[in-house]
C-alpha cells in the first residue's frame, strides 16, 4: 500500500515538471479568424503580421492573405495547439486526483448479507468490498473524462477583438494584436 501511496505521489511531482517545460519564444503560432464588415466569408489562418493598416494572414496552402482595417468587423485569436494542451492537462489533472481520492479512501470491508425467500427459507451470502485500487481506477476514468472536457473547452477560449472598421479601435487594440503575430516589431 505504501509503495502505490509513494507511486501516486512521484507522479504527480512528475506531472508538474512535464507541463512547467518552457516553450520556445522565438515562434508562436496563433490562429487568428477575421469576419469582416460586409459578412462575406471569414479569413481563417495564422496571423502572420500586424501593421498599421491591416493584417497579413498565412490562408490555405500558404496563400498571404491582406485584410484592410477597414474591412474588419471582429477579430478572434488562439494560439495554436492550446486546446489539446488544455484537454492534456485536464486529463492529466483529473486522472491524478481520481488516484488520490481512491487510494485515499482504502478498502472497503466484506458484508454479509442475511435474507429470507419465502418457501425456501433464510440464506446468507458474502458481498465483496471494493478495493482502494479499484475505487482509484472509477475515480481516475471519471474525472480524467471530466478533466479533459474542461481543459478542451477552457483552452478553446479566443480572444476578440472588435474592430468594426474603425481606425482608431484597432489601434487601441493594436499593440495585443502584434504580440500574437509572428513577425512581430520590436
Amino acid at each position: 500500500m505504501n509503495k502505490i501511496k509513494l507511486s501516486v505521489i512521484v507522479m504527480l511531482c512528475s506531472l508538474n515538471i512535464l507541463f512547467a517545460q518552457e516553450p520556445n519564444k522565438k515562434f508562436k503560432v496563433h490562429k487568428v479568424w477575421v469576419s469582416k464588415i460586409d459578412n462575406s466569408k471569414v479569413v481563417k489562418g495564422i496571423l502572420l503580421e500586424a501593421n498599421d493598416e491591416s493584417l497579413i494572414i498565412i490562408g490555405k496552402k500558404n496563400s498571404e492573405i491582406i485584410v484592410n482595417v477597414k474591412d474588419i468587423h471582429k477579430i478572434k485569436i488562439r494560439r495554436k495547439g492550446k486546446a489539446g494542451k488544455g484537454a492534456a492537462i485536464g486529463a492529466a489533472t483529473g486522472v491524478a486526483t481520481g488516484l488520490v481520492i481512491g487510494f485515499a479512501s482504502g478498502d472497503d470491508p466484506d458484508k454479509t448479507v442475511d435474507g429470507y425467500f419465502p418457501y425456501l427459507g433464510p440464506y446468507t451470502y458474502t458481498v465483496e468490498g471494493t478495493t482502494a485500487g479499484e475505487k482509484a481506477a472509477i475515480w481516475a476514468v471519471g474525472l480524467g473524462i471530466a478533466g479533459t472536457v474542461v481543459g478542451a473547452v477552457v483552452g478553446s477560449k479566443k480572444e476578440t477583438f472588435l474592430i468594426n472598421g474603425d481606425s482608431k479601435n484597432y489601434l487601441m487594440y493594436f499593440d495585443e494584436i502584434q504580440t500574437y503575430s509572428m513577425n512581430r516589431k520590436k
